[in-house]
């Protein structure tokens, strides 16, 4: 059966949209070999001999002086760098705190839902999100959140201030919509494994009850709420149910990592 994906993942560029004035600044990428600087080494190891050339490859593509020798890169990059996922080592200070190396790849794909929130921030980006948002949100969905759901949030944040062909990005970071002090509890009640939103940061206002809530629950013997951040696109995902895929990278020590997220419908 043929099947749907969307990409949810902000491209990741210089110059791309900060998630939040407390992390590092857009990634640096620098050029570590171009074709013209390899070549040489090409040449010397080909000792005048061509490449043979397969499947209706053109000459120029194995001659010398054609630039193919191999590039690579080097970027630097800051572990809460767009689209995202947060480790417990985010919030927790203990030394046993979960890194990025421990986030079980399990809960990072599954069975999604997604809450279209829209109607309730409108364009009132500072926004609060209550658990009657949500309820609201899920009514309309035609379905329940179930446990072990995968829980995306679609503010509209993103695309009308940050990756929308209209944005603004200077409103993206420092005001947007987010959960409220009480909100968390809504999906704990629901026993959810996952939530993603649209916007730099799950909580509004740095008000931090859902980080707190979902990443320190090891304080409790409890497995940890994960949170993604920055997606994009949501728009674009034409119903309610569907499967999500967002693997994190596993960096010893990092308290998240980047994600390529996906939606995925048959």
């Amino acid at each position: 059966m043929p099947r749907q994906i969307i990409d949810l993942t902000a491209t990741i560029e210089e110059g791309m949209i900060q998630n939040a004035p407390f992390h590092p600044r857009a990634p640096l990428l620098w050029t570590n070999q171009n074709h013209n600087v390899t070549q040489w080494y090409q040449e010397h190891l080909w000792s005048g001999d061509l490449p043979p050339l397969f499947d209706g490859l053109p000459p120029e593509a194995g001659q010398h002086g054609q630039g193919h020798g191999q590039q690579s890169e080097q970027v630097l990059f800051g572990t809460h760098m767009g689209t995202h996922i947060d480790a417990p080592l985010h919030f927790d200070d203990r030394p046993e705190a979960g890194d990025a190396t421990t986030i079980p790849v399990e809960i990072c794909m599954g069975a999604a839902i997604l809450l279209d929130l829209r109607p309730e921030v409108g364009d009132d980006w500072g926004h609060v999100i209550t658990a009657v948002d949500l309820a609201a949100a899920e009514a309309r969905s035609g379905d329940s959140v179930r446990p072990g759901d995968i829980v995306i949030l679609h503010t509209g944040h993103s695309a009308a201030n940050a990756y929308g062909p209209d944005a603004s990005s200077a409103n993206y970071a420092p005001i947007h919509p987010g959960l409220g002090y009480h909100a968390p509890e809504w999906f704990l009640d629901r026993e959810v494994s996952l939530i993603g939103v649209d916007t730099a940061n799950l909580d509004t206002n740095q008000v931090l009850s859902a980080h707190v809530n979902f990443l320190l629950r090891p304080w409790i013997g409890k497995e940890p709420v994960y949170i993604i951040e920055n997606l994009v696109r949501l728009e674009d995902i034409p119903r309610s149910r569907f499967e999500f895929i967002g693997l994190p990278l596993p960096i010893k020590d990092g308290s998240g990592s980047p994600i390529r997220a996906l939606a995925i419908l048959d």
